[in-house]
């Protein structure tokens, strides 16, 4: 099985704000919205580079992955190394402190 990450957002941060994961290794992410508002993840270099589970494929849209209001979307996938830049979609999240960055070794 593969491990589990949450990755936690708030429409001013994403926690934990640098996610390090191994190349070529199978990941479970689990994106948790603990918010009363939508919130969108956005890195579209990480999810262009890696190799999604074929079923949540259809989460993972222009690099972006939705996130409903009080709810958590997991996504499975072989991430690619690389360093890679996470943001909220949102441009006024971005202001507010919605990034990260995510490195694959």
């Amino acid at each position: 099985m593969a491990p589990e990450y949450d990755v936690l957002l708030t429409a001013y941060d994403i926690q934990p704000g640098e996610i390090r994961l191994k190349a070529g290794e199978p990941v479970r992410l689990r994106f948790v919205n603990t918010t009363n508002q939508g919130l969108t993840f956005s890195a579209g270099g990480f999810f262009r580079d890696a190799r999604l589970r074929r079923r949540d494929a259809s989460l993972v849209r222009g690099g972006n992955i939705r996130v409903p209001a009080l709810s958590t979307r997991t996504v499975v996938l072989v991430p690619k190394a690389g360093r890679y830049k996470a943001t909220g979609a949102n441009f006024l999240h971005r202001l507010l402190g919605m990034s990260g960055r995510i490195i694959v070794e």
